[in-house]
């Protein structure tokens, strides 16, 4: 989808593409560097899709953990929040870990 087609479709609720197209219940939403937006990928376009996205919020997320929470919970390993956090912050990367595996 053209740039200024997009922009003029979010120009009045100044909000992204991707919430307009849920709120107004249009078919599933893509976004590739090849082509732009697309509306109404077929299925194997949507799981190849939604598989990346999973990659590339596993590594962000993995990166957070090891560069933030890992430090946290060196520097302070008997508090109750960070013993907390990890515990669900290692459930949560397993999570995405089987998405983006399966």
């Amino acid at each position: 989808m053209p740039s200024r087609i997009l922009r003029g479709l979010c120009a009045a609720c100044a909000r992204p593409f991707p919430d307009l197209a849920a709120e107004k219940g249009w078919p599933p939403l893509i976004r590739t560097r090849a082509i732009g937006y697309q509306l109404g990928a077929d299925r194997a376009a949507l799981e190849a899709y939604e598989r990346a996205v999973v990659r590339e919020k596993l590594t962000e997320f993995r990166r957070f953990t090891t560069g933030t929470v890992g430090p946290h919970a060196a520097a302070h390993p008997n508090d109750k929040w960070v013993r907390h956090i990890v515990a669900q912050l290692n459930s949560i990367e397993s999570t995405l870990d089987l998405i983006a595996s399966s």
